[in-house]
């Protein structure tokens, strides 16, 4: 798909039935008054019977002709019936393929979608309708993320959104292609997420996105463990390789199983959606220079705190009450999707706020 996306090419091909459509009703309103006006001269009759007989001639309605007919009138009169017959029945099949084909109706949707994702900014572009993408998706629905599906196959789009059974922002195209990754909203966007099953396209995708947009975050799923490297020079920053994740989580599940029931129940529980999250210090944060003890989450947002990630991207896991927060530090902690809200918006005041 170049330069013309999926719904220039739409609204194209719309925009020139509807021009045919227009065109041919023109005509038939012309070959109806060239009708009415060759009767009144060749017959002498008046307005309203000239137009009666040339409606009811364009309609094949069967009635006789009458019996005074000249046949100038009858030559005339075979004329306008295959001319007429000929007109209505092109709009009527242009007509047609609006409302079979739903092209107005598809058309319509995709503007509704575009308008959608060009409202985006940091949203996620998600690579690939397939399996993996299937729960890249789920996840982002959960976490309440904007995000784009990419694919360039619109029957396996259509039956992943079978699957996951809610309207999700799409776009039919090839991530290999500069145009498409723009309409996309890669300029905008916070990360992209490649789950291609082949790893020579994740590759070639990201080699496009890293053209456009060098320091975007990429996150790619591989197959084989030779390709992590390859995936590496490319420039992706984050790469998961399938098989041992997979192992991994199957080794825990036998060796340690409470451990994974207790990790899926905290993280899952229905009752309190309790969710493992990060927390910027912004700058300016009047939480920046002091210490855990001082700032007193639990007392403000009753939740715990996980780990400290500083700027060198060290982590202190478990922190004490004096560890110190910094500009740039991110706090990832344990706790339920308002309390973390809250708490976004406790270190994002300034302290010329609280002076």
């Amino acid at each position: 798909m170049k330069g013309g996306t999926c719904l220039d090419q739409m609204s194209e091909t719309l925009a020139l039935k509807i021009r045919r459509f227009v065109i041919s009703i023109i005509i038939f309103v012309l070959i109806v008054f060239t009708g009415t006006v060759g009767y009144m001269v060749l017959e002498d009759w008046n307005f309203l019977d000239s137009l009666f007989f040339t409606i009811i001639t364009l309609s094949t309605v069967g009635y006789s002709l009458p019996a005074d007919l000249s046949s100038v009138s009858q030559i005339f009169t075979a004329v306008l019936i295959l001319s007429g017959i000929t007109v209505v029945l092109y709009s009527l099949s242009t007509l047609t393929s609006f409302i079979v084909e739903g092209e107005m109706r598809n058309v319509l949707e995709v503007r509704k979608r575009m308008k959608k994702i060009n409202g985006m900014n940091n949203h996620y572009i998600v690579v690939g309708a397939g399996k993996t993408g299937f729960f890249v998706c789920q996840n982002m629905l959960k976490e309440k993320k904007d995000f784009v599906l990419l694919d360039k196959s619109e029957e396996r789009v259509q039956q992943f959104l079978k699957e996951i059974n809610t309207e999700i922002p799409y776009f039919i195209g090839d991530a290999k292609n500069e145009t498409v990754l723009e309409e996309v909203g890669v300029k905008r966007a916070d990360s992209i997420i490649l789950t291609l099953p082949s790893d020579v396209d994740n590759l070639f995708v990201a080699l496009t996105v890293k053209s456009i947009v060098p320091k975007i975050n990429i996150i790619s799923k591989v197959n084989d463990p030779e390709s992590v490297k390859k995936l590496s020079y490319a420039g992706i920053n984050k790469i998961v390789l399938e098989s041992e994740i997979s192992g991994n989580r199957l080794a825990y599940m036998a060796t340690r199983p409470n451990i994974v029931s207790f990790l899926e129940t905290i993280i899952h529980t229905p009752e309190k959606d309790l969710q493992l999250e990060e927390v910027d210090i912004p700058k300016n944060s009047w939480v920046i220079g002091k210490s855990l003890k001082e700032i007193a989450l639990p007392d403000k947002v009753d939740m715990i705190v996980i780990a400290v990630r500083k700027k060198d991207n060290n982590s202190i896991f478990n922190p004490k009450a004096n560890t110190i927060i910094e500009e740039g530090d991110i706090i990832i902690v344990l706790g339920e999707d308002s309390k973390i809200k809250r708490l976004r918006e406790i270190v994002e005041q300034e302290s010329s706020q609280l002076s």
